[in-house]
């Protein structure tokens, strides 16, 4: 809906027209005749952006808790598995052959990982709270994040198997790790970019941190049960809400098994 009315958004990139559809992006030949609708809108990229944010969650989410998953915000795009698996396949042979290793990264889909971090994980968790019918969901002033060591967060990896406790998505580690990767490969963008839109999509899938189950601000502590492997999306797109504000269960540590021989972004020189 844009002001009130079913729309479908239209975009040109690369020189063709693609329009958004449930599954995503795709060519489209009614551009010329949407443009000659009286009611045709241009709107910013921003203003597309957040539609197709919002048709995206409405799609897979939806506005009924009672249909939501309760172990993760929104669960991630299956398709996403075949593109960690090229890393994987990169990580087995940038020892030997970097540059194969290099080619490997560049086949993954960047961008698609990056718009649905941005335009629907980040979004995630106040449309839940928004639609979870919790009184008093309103996202409250973050608190100070309290650090751990870098030796208690890869710690707390390993007890997570290297894979978000809520999605279950495999993760990359920490920044470091992606730093010694990208000099490897010689791929200074894989950790380029101060803001979303200008860093990698699989940074921006794969960098993972600590969540904290009960938020700070809401009487949480370091402790270590009270801590959980976080990939990003998970870790922003929850916030500072509660779990119950968000209509999700706690966690449980080991729900996720090993992925075959994931380890991270983890290879020897």
């Amino acid at each position: 809906m844009y002001c009130g009315r079913p729309t479908c958004v239209y975009r040109c990139i690369r020189g063709q027209f693609e329009h958004y559809l449930e599954d995503g992006w795709e060519i489209s030949d009614r551009y010329e005749r949407a443009v000659q609708d009286p009611e045709f809108v241009e709107i910013t990229k921003e203003e597309a952006d957040e539609h197709v944010g919002q048709q995206r969650l409405r799609i897979k989410l939806g506005t009924d808790p009672a249909k939501w998953p309760t172990h993760c915000l929104v669960p991630y795009p299956k398709e996403f598995d075949a593109q960690i698996d090229l890393v994987a396949q990169a990580l087995d042979v940038v020892a030997d052959n970097p540059s194969l290793a290099r080619e490997l990264v560049l086949k993954v889909d960047s961008e698609s990982m990056k718009r649905w971090y941005i335009d629907v994980a980040l979004r995630s968790g106040y449309w839940r709270a928004e639609h979870s019918g919790m009184k008093g969901v309103e996202e409250e002033s973050a608190t100070p994040r309290e650090m751990i060591s870098k030796h208690q967060l890869d710690e707390l990896f390993k007890l997570d198997n290297w894979r978000c406790g809520y999605c279950g998505i495999r993760i990359g580690g920490r920044r470091e790790r992606f730093e010694k990767f990208a000099e490897a490969i010689d791929l200074p963008e894989l950790v380029a970019g101060s803001t979303d839109e200008t860093r990698h999509g699989l940074r921006l899938i794969l960098q993972a941190s600590h969540d904290h189950i009960q938020p700070l601000n809401q009487g949480g502590s370091n402790n270590q049960d009270n801590l959980v492997t976080s990939c990003w999306s998970c870790q922003f797109g929850k916030g500072d809400h509660s779990l119950d504000a968000l209509a999700m269960n706690k966690p449980i540590r080991g729900k996720w098994e090993p992925y075959e021989s994931w380890n991270g972004l983890r290879f020897e020189c």
